[in-house]
């Protein structure tokens, strides 16, 4: 995923150079919002707001070069929203990050677009620390959600006929401590409450999490509860 000073992709994989900003396109109909958005990315450091509008209908139209590493979607919009506007901008740039905005922690919106494809969603009456940590989580593969929403999500994507289940070639693929961060990250656990469950630290956590996406091959936190959930069977 291109962000014009460097080579990025949300779901494990680091930037080249340290100095390469994360691009961030916002849409969202609160302009004071996107303002406050938009001045806390610039002051960290890591991140660059580089596109941003009012509605989906707007963000459709920019330029290919305008594809963002992150997006930031607001789920209640005038006209398109939530999950239709999670297809459609999947639809134009695969593999964006999309990360959903919303009022609310137990949003419906929110779940069906997680199911269609978003990484996560930040609240917006978030405190800036939190929203950075969300982004964090994002671009790391994370998914940027509560434990109740991780619950809700993997229940919604429990699909009996979706994949093989009691698979051990898969779970063989993962080592033992690997295994036990999943098995907590699909009972809807975050990074804290696994670090206290096994006693490591969180940057451990996250790279067990990253070797999970890279020999399961899956881009999110989600996803990979997903499919252990398949292929273990329970």
């Amino acid at each position: 995923m291109d962000t014009g000073a460097g080579r990025w992709r949300v779901g494990g994989q680091y930037p080249m150079t340290h100095q390469a900003k994360i691009s961030v396109g916002l849409v969202d109909d609160d302009a004071p919002y996107r303002a406050y958005v938009g001045t806390l990315l610039e002051s960290g450091g890591r991140y660059a707001l580089t596109a941003q509008a009012g509605s989906v209908e707007e963000a459709l139209e920019w330029p290919a070069k305008a594809k963002p590493a992150l997006l930031l979607l607001d789920v209640a919009l005038p006209g398109v929203q939530g999950p239709a506007a999670v297809t459609r901008f999947l639809a134009k740039w695969p593999g964006v990050g999309i990360v959903m905005l919303t009022g609310r922690d137990a949003d419906e919106p929110v779940l069906e677009s997680i199911r269609l494809g978003a990484v996560g969603y930040l609240l917006k009456g978030a405190g800036s620390a939190a929203i950075i940590e969300g982004l964090d989580d994002a671009v790391a593969g994370g998914a940027p959600m509560s434990p109740t929403i991780a619950r809700r999500v993997l229940t919604l994507l429990r699909e009996p006929t979706a994949g093989p289940r009691n698979d051990p070639k898969a779970l063989g693929l993962l080592t033992e401590r690997e295994r036990e961060v999943l098995a907590l990250v699909a009972e809807g656990d975050a990074d804290k409450e696994i670090c206290g469950k096994l006693g490591i630290t969180r940057s451990t956590v996250k790279n067990h999490l990253t070797a999970i996406y890279d020999k399961w091959r899956v881009r999110s936190r989600t996803q990979a509860a997903v499919r252990f959930v398949k292929v273990t069977g329970k």
